[in-house]
Protein backbone atom coordinates (compact mmCIF):
# COMPACT_ATOMS: atom_id res chain seq x y z
CA UNK A 1 0.00 0.00 0.00
CA UNK A 2 2.50 2.50 0.76
CA UNK A 3 4.68 1.43 -2.22
CA UNK A 4 1.78 2.37 -4.74
CA UNK A 5 1.16 5.19 -3.06
CA UNK A 6 4.55 6.54 -3.34
CA UNK A 7 4.21 5.33 -7.33
CA UNK A 8 0.53 7.42 -7.57
CA UNK A 9 2.74 10.60 -6.20
CA UNK A 10 5.81 10.55 -8.81
CA UNK A 11 3.71 9.81 -11.54
CA UNK A 12 1.02 12.80 -10.32
CA UNK A 13 4.33 15.09 -10.22
CA UNK A 14 5.62 13.57 -13.87
CA UNK A 15 2.38 14.53 -15.43
CA UNK A 16 2.10 17.91 -13.49
CA UNK A 17 5.18 18.71 -15.36
CA UNK A 18 4.26 17.84 -18.58
CA UNK A 19 2.18 20.29 -20.09
CA UNK A 20 0.53 18.75 -23.32
CA UNK A 21 -0.28 22.35 -24.42
CA UNK A 22 3.24 23.39 -24.10
CA UNK A 23 4.66 24.56 -27.42
CA UNK A 24 7.45 22.58 -28.89
CA UNK A 25 8.92 25.50 -29.93
CA UNK A 26 8.38 28.82 -28.15
CA UNK A 27 8.05 32.04 -30.60
CA UNK A 28 11.16 33.28 -28.77
CA UNK A 29 13.13 30.52 -29.76
CA UNK A 30 14.54 29.94 -33.12
CA UNK A 31 14.13 26.13 -33.96
CA UNK A 32 17.37 26.25 -36.06
CA UNK A 33 19.11 25.62 -32.49
CA UNK A 34 16.87 24.33 -30.41
CA UNK A 35 15.68 20.57 -30.04
CA UNK A 36 12.40 20.27 -31.49
CA UNK A 37 11.19 17.04 -31.86
CA UNK A 38 9.96 15.79 -28.87
CA UNK A 39 9.94 16.16 -25.09
CA UNK A 40 10.42 15.10 -21.86
CA UNK A 41 8.53 13.68 -18.85
CA UNK A 42 11.41 14.26 -16.63
CA UNK A 43 14.12 17.96 -16.50
CA UNK A 44 13.29 18.49 -19.32
CA UNK A 45 14.26 22.35 -19.33
CA UNK A 46 17.63 20.28 -18.55
CA UNK A 47 17.27 17.94 -21.20
CA UNK A 48 16.92 20.41 -23.80
CA UNK A 49 18.86 22.86 -22.92
CA UNK A 50 21.93 19.77 -23.06
CA UNK A 51 20.78 19.80 -26.77
CA UNK A 52 20.72 23.56 -27.29
CA UNK A 53 23.57 24.35 -29.68
CA UNK A 54 23.67 28.28 -30.83
CA UNK A 55 26.03 29.12 -33.89
CA UNK A 56 26.86 31.69 -36.28
CA UNK A 57 24.71 31.07 -39.14
CA UNK A 58 26.14 33.44 -41.64
CA UNK A 59 29.21 31.74 -40.74
CA UNK A 60 28.22 28.19 -41.58
CA UNK A 61 27.19 30.08 -44.82
CA UNK A 62 30.59 31.29 -45.65
CA UNK A 63 31.93 27.67 -44.37
CA UNK A 64 29.82 25.57 -46.53
CA UNK A 65 30.37 28.29 -49.72
CA UNK A 66 34.11 27.41 -49.36
CA UNK A 67 33.79 23.81 -48.62
CA UNK A 68 31.71 23.27 -52.25
CA UNK A 69 33.52 25.76 -54.26
CA UNK A 70 31.19 28.39 -54.78
CA UNK A 71 30.29 32.06 -53.98
CA UNK A 72 26.72 32.41 -52.63
CA UNK A 73 24.54 30.40 -50.22
CA UNK A 74 20.86 30.75 -50.76
CA UNK A 75 19.10 28.60 -47.41
CA UNK A 76 19.96 26.70 -44.66
CA UNK A 77 17.48 24.36 -43.35
CA UNK A 78 17.70 21.88 -40.14
CA UNK A 79 16.63 18.21 -41.96
CA UNK A 80 16.72 16.68 -38.60
CA UNK A 81 18.43 16.13 -34.77
CA UNK A 82 19.27 13.57 -32.68
CA UNK A 83 19.97 12.65 -29.08
CA UNK A 84 23.50 14.35 -30.02
CA UNK A 85 23.45 16.15 -33.47
CA UNK A 86 21.50 18.26 -35.90
CA UNK A 87 21.76 18.22 -39.56
CA UNK A 88 21.31 21.03 -41.75
CA UNK A 89 21.24 21.00 -46.08
CA UNK A 90 22.99 24.38 -47.28
CA UNK A 91 22.12 24.91 -51.00
CA UNK A 92 24.44 26.78 -52.93
CA UNK A 93 23.32 29.19 -55.44
CA UNK A 94 24.73 27.25 -58.15
CA UNK A 95 22.05 24.14 -56.90
CA UNK A 96 25.04 22.11 -55.22
CA UNK A 97 23.49 20.73 -51.43
CA UNK A 98 25.58 20.06 -48.92
CA UNK A 99 25.18 19.07 -45.27
CA UNK A 100 26.19 20.22 -42.01
CA UNK A 101 26.15 17.96 -38.85
CA UNK A 102 26.48 20.03 -35.45
CA UNK A 103 27.15 18.53 -32.28
CA UNK A 104 25.06 18.93 -29.06
CA UNK A 105 26.24 19.94 -25.93
CA UNK A 106 25.93 16.62 -24.77
CA UNK A 107 27.75 14.83 -27.50
CA UNK A 108 31.07 14.19 -26.27
CA UNK A 109 34.51 15.63 -25.33
CA UNK A 110 34.69 18.86 -27.23
CA UNK A 111 36.80 18.38 -29.72
CA UNK A 112 37.40 14.65 -29.49
CA UNK A 113 34.10 13.85 -30.58
CA UNK A 114 33.87 15.67 -33.79
CA UNK A 115 37.59 14.30 -34.67
CA UNK A 116 36.92 10.81 -33.96
CA UNK A 117 33.70 10.93 -36.46
CA UNK A 118 35.69 12.61 -39.17
CA UNK A 119 38.60 9.99 -38.71
CA UNK A 120 35.56 7.22 -38.86
CA UNK A 121 33.82 8.05 -41.77
CA UNK A 122 36.84 8.65 -43.80
CA UNK A 123 37.98 5.07 -43.10
CA UNK A 124 34.59 3.92 -43.67
CA UNK A 125 34.94 6.02 -47.07
CA UNK A 126 38.29 4.97 -48.54
CA UNK A 127 39.89 2.06 -46.27
CA UNK A 128 36.65 0.15 -46.62
CA UNK A 129 35.03 1.91 -49.33
CA UNK A 130 31.97 1.82 -47.60
CA UNK A 131 29.33 4.38 -49.72
CA UNK A 132 29.94 7.50 -47.04
CA UNK A 133 29.32 11.46 -47.71
CA UNK A 134 32.91 12.56 -48.11
CA UNK A 135 33.73 15.23 -45.52
CA UNK A 136 34.36 18.27 -46.98
CA UNK A 137 35.40 20.86 -44.20
CA UNK A 138 35.36 20.41 -40.03
CA UNK A 139 36.33 21.99 -37.37
CA UNK A 140 37.00 20.38 -34.05
CA UNK A 141 36.54 23.28 -32.07
CA UNK A 142 34.60 26.67 -31.88
CA UNK A 143 37.56 29.22 -32.06
CA UNK A 144 36.11 29.71 -35.96
CA UNK A 145 33.60 32.07 -37.83
CA UNK A 146 31.17 29.22 -37.51
CA UNK A 147 31.05 29.46 -33.01
CA UNK A 148 30.82 25.85 -33.12
CA UNK A 149 32.28 22.48 -34.08
CA UNK A 150 31.11 21.23 -37.20
CA UNK A 151 31.39 18.50 -39.88
CA UNK A 152 30.49 19.91 -43.75
CA UNK A 153 29.98 16.83 -46.37
CA UNK A 154 28.68 15.92 -49.57
CA UNK A 155 24.86 15.00 -49.10
CA UNK A 156 24.15 11.50 -49.85
CA UNK A 157 22.36 10.48 -52.94
CA UNK A 158 19.11 8.45 -53.07
CA UNK A 159 15.63 8.90 -50.89
CA UNK A 160 15.07 7.57 -47.27
CA UNK A 161 14.35 3.97 -47.74
CA UNK A 162 11.40 3.96 -46.02
CA UNK A 163 9.77 6.47 -48.04
CA UNK A 164 9.90 3.44 -50.58
CA UNK A 165 9.80 0.60 -48.53
CA UNK A 166 6.12 -0.54 -49.10
CA UNK A 167 6.24 0.13 -52.87
CA UNK A 168 9.13 -1.84 -53.81
CA UNK A 169 9.30 -5.41 -54.49
CA UNK A 170 10.23 -8.16 -52.06
CA UNK A 171 13.26 -9.51 -54.27
CA UNK A 172 14.35 -6.00 -54.37
CA UNK A 173 13.85 -5.87 -50.40
CA UNK A 174 16.06 -8.91 -50.62
CA UNK A 175 18.81 -7.24 -52.33
CA UNK A 176 18.82 -4.14 -50.03
CA UNK A 177 19.00 -6.42 -46.89
CA UNK A 178 21.93 -8.37 -48.56
CA UNK A 179 23.69 -5.26 -49.15
CA UNK A 180 23.23 -4.00 -45.51
CA UNK A 181 24.57 -7.55 -44.53
CA UNK A 182 27.56 -6.48 -47.07
CA UNK A 183 28.03 -3.05 -45.10
CA UNK A 184 28.42 -4.71 -41.48
CA UNK A 185 30.67 -8.00 -42.85
CA UNK A 186 33.00 -4.81 -43.96
CA UNK A 187 32.90 -3.39 -40.93
CA UNK A 188 33.24 -6.49 -39.16
CA UNK A 189 36.32 -8.03 -41.21
CA UNK A 190 38.69 -4.97 -40.20
CA UNK A 191 40.32 -5.34 -36.53
CA UNK A 192 42.23 -2.83 -34.20
CA UNK A 193 44.92 -3.61 -31.77
CA UNK A 194 44.00 -0.71 -29.78
CA UNK A 195 40.68 0.72 -28.00
CA UNK A 196 40.17 4.78 -28.14
CA UNK A 197 39.34 7.32 -30.76
CA UNK A 198 40.34 7.05 -34.64
CA UNK A 199 42.24 9.89 -34.56
CA UNK A 200 45.36 8.69 -35.87
CA UNK A 201 45.85 10.02 -39.32
CA UNK A 202 43.35 12.96 -38.86
CA UNK A 203 45.16 16.61 -37.55
CA UNK A 204 42.60 17.95 -35.27
CA UNK A 205 41.63 21.67 -36.95
CA UNK A 206 41.13 24.58 -34.54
Amino acid sequence: MVLRNIVKSQLARLFRAFDPKKPLHPPDKDPLFHYTSGRWLWNEDEQLKARFRPFNVPGLKEAACQAAGTEQCMSCEKIGEGNYNKAYRLVMGDDQKVIAKIPHPNAGPSTLTTASEVATMEFARTILNLPVPKVLAWSASDQNHVQTEYIIMEEARGSQLYESWQDISLETKYEIIRQIVDIERKLLSFSFNKYGLGLTNVRIRR
